[in-house]
C-alpha cells in the first residue's frame, strides 16, 4: 500500500514515524556516503588511470556490474568489481557494458568473470558496525598506498 503524506510518496502511515528511526537511517546514509567517498579515491590513486582508454582526466570507480549490490560496491580486490574509468567510459558503461565487460575478461578471465558475478548476485546486509570496520580497512589501505 503506497501512501501519500505531505506531498510525499511512503509505505509507512505518518503514525508509525519514528524520530530515533530517522537520526539511525541518516547516520547509515553518512556511512555508506563515506564508504563510497574513501574506496572512489583508493581505486583512482591505485589505478591512476582509466583501464578501457588509458585517461587520466576526471577518473571515477567504475563499476564492472552495478554498484546497487553492496557485496561488490567496494570490492577492492585487484579482481575485484572496482577499477578505474575516466568519467566518459563510466557513463559510456551504463549503456553499453560491453567494453568493460571485455576488458575485464581479457585481464583477469572467464572464470573470474563468472566467480564476481556470482557475489554480485549474492545477497548481504551489511550492519553499521561492518559499515565501519570496512571504512577502518580502507583507510589502512589508503594510507598504505600514499606511503
Amino acid at each position: 500500500m503506497l501512501l501519500l503524506y505531505h506531498g510525499v510518496h511512503s509505505h509507512y502511515p505518518i503514525d508509525n514515524y519514528n524520530s530515533s528511526n530517522a537520526l539511525k537511517k541518516s547516520a547509515r546514509k553518512k556511512l555508506i556516503e563515506r564508504l563510497d567517498t574513501l574506496v572512489s579515491i583508493y581505486i583512482r590513486r591505485r589505478d591512476g588511470e582509466c583501464v578501457i582508454c588509458g585517461s587520466k582526466q576526471r577518473l571515477t570507480n567504475g563499476h564492472v556490474f552495478s554498484r546497487d549490490t553492496y557485496i561488490t560496491r567496494w570490492d577492492l580486490m585487484e579482481d575485484g568489481n572496482c577499477h578505474c574509468q575516466c568519467w566518459p567510459c563510466n557513463y559510456r558503461h551504463e549503456f553499453d557494458t560491453y567494453p568493460f565487460h571485455t576488458w575485464y575478461r581479457n585481464r583477469f578471465g572467464d572464470e573470474k568473470f563468472a566467480e564476481l558475478y556470482k557475489r554480485y548476485r549474492t545477497i548481504k546486509k551489511f550492519k553499521d558496525f561492518e559499515l565501519e570496520e570496512l571504512i577502518g580497512e580502507v583507510e589502512l589501505k589508503l594510507k598504505c598506498l600514499t606511503e
